[in-house]
């Protein structure tokens, strides 16, 4: 196995071991438990401001059902709201709740503070040259 191949497959490795300390936890909140992927549906919503289920499966990378299936269970916790639109309910539009939307900054801003203790080994130098070769990698996936 080549060099290259062999240190992949260690940063692949390396990328298991920061799901403990990345850990999704909802609970601290004192909210519904949100799933990572239900978390993932509210970024995409929140984003948009406005969403389909399209919308979200396309994002996401999932089947319509699978994104129905998310979105079902928000809407369930009040964080998503349905809108179906008046001249043609085909149509049903995904907004964010005014209970969600408050909630779901403070899940960012936790999500935040986890990722800086996680960072908080590089200086900034360090943290810079991981940030533009993060960037450089989404970029050319992007750009596909």
């Amino acid at each position: 196995m080549n060099n290259r191949l062999q240190k992949l497959e260690e940063l692949m490795k390396s990328f298991r071991s920061f799901k403990k300390p990345l850990a999704f936890r909802g609970g601290f909140l004192k909210i519904p438990r949100i799933t990572p992927s239900q978390w993932m549906v509210l970024r995409v919503i929140g984003e948009r401001q406005t969403s389909t289920v399209k919308d979200i499966s396309e994002s996401l990378n999932i089947t319509s059902s699978a994104a129905t299936q998310l979105v079902d269970g928000l809407v369930h916790s009040r964080y998503v709201v349905r809108k179906i639109n008046k001249t043609d309910r085909r149509k049903v539009t995904l907004t964010l709740s005014k209970k969600s939307t408050k909630d779901i900054e403070r899940m960012k801003k936790r999500m935040l503070r986890q990722m800086l203790y996680v960072f908080k080994i590089l200086n900034d130098r360090e943290f810079e040259q991981l940030y533009k070769l993060n960037k450089k990698i989404a970029d050319s996936l992007l750009n596909k």
